[in-house]
């Protein structure tokens, strides 16, 4: 009976082990470093306010997506994520984003509802100077999203997206570089 017993207690200490190992993998790390920090926009940030209506017919008004991409190599520039089966919209211009997502999101001939889908309303600029926290971080195959809301708390209104040209390593021992990136556009405020 001793012997089971001191199988199943190492055994219980083996998968408590491995939970913390999984716990603490280098992405894991990286969010927990990023998430509530409060930063300081160094670069203006843009989001696109927008109306959605969901394949039930439901509308949601007043949507706000962070636009602002950086790479390593293409520099940066604004893209809004392509969904309800439409392609990504890229633009360098501010100015153009509402006019190009509205024109990818015009209804189809072939839909059977004949309305909008997605309505671009507007561009918010967010100047250099504001400060933001840190809602969200989500690490991804090849990008990292990081999405900031009012210091006083409050849901995401922008966020900067850090593309990668291949796929993070397990490892992610791109995570400097990243940091380098986000770094363009914030300044981390020191507690």
């Amino acid at each position: 009976m001793k012997r089971v017993t001191r199988v199943t207690l190492f055994l219980a200490a083996l998968l408590s082990a491995g939970a913390a190992f999984a716990a603490d993998s280098p992405q894991q790390q990286f969010v927990r470093a990023w998430q509530g920090r409060i930063v300081t926009l160094r670069w203006p940030l843009y989001s696109l306010v927008y109306n959605e209506r969901g394949k039930l017919g439901t509308t949601r008004n007043g949507l706000k997506e962070g636009l602002m991409v950086a790479t390593p190599s293409q520099g940066a520039y604004l893209q809004f994520d392509g969904r309800q089966g439409r392609s990504d919209v890229v633009q360098k211009d501010p100015q153009q984003v509402v006019t190009a997502v509205n024109s990818a999101y015009e209804p189809d001939s072939l839909d059977l509802r004949s309305y909008r889908k997605l309505e671009a309303v507007a561009i918010n600029r967010f100047e250099p100077g504001i400060e933001f926290i840190v809602v969200a971080v989500r690490v991804e195959s090849d990008q990292v999203r990081v999405d900031f809301g009012p210091n006083g708390g409050g849901a995401a209104v922008t966020g900067i997206t850090i593309k990668w040209p291949v796929p993070l390593s397990k490892t992610f021992t791109e995570r400097t570089n990243v940091e380098e990136l986000i770094q363009r556009f914030v300044d981390i405020k020191r507690p």
